[in-house]
């Protein structure tokens, strides 16, 4: 249950389902998990995504308000 929570947790708040169910999987080192995992990490992503939530990357540089200047 941590396992697949913790995938879950991670593809939501990085906006990443495919990459979290691999390094979860990588990690954990055998593939029995995986069915649920998928299932679970694509209801968190489609939750998120529902309420309207952004990647932790983005939402935090939003807060920061940085913005990248090209021409320099």
């Amino acid at each position: 249950i941590l396992v697949i929570s913790m995938a879950a947790y991670f593809g939501a708040i990085e906006k990443a389902p495919f990459t979290a169910i691999m390094l979860l999987t990588e990690m954990i080192g055998t593939v029995q998990q995986v069915l649920p995992m998928i299932i679970v990490t694509f209801v968190a992503y489609y939750i998120l995504d529902i309420l309207g939530g952004k990647p932790i990357y983005e939402a935090l540089r939003l807060q920061m308000n940085y913005h990248k200047n090209i021409d320099k």
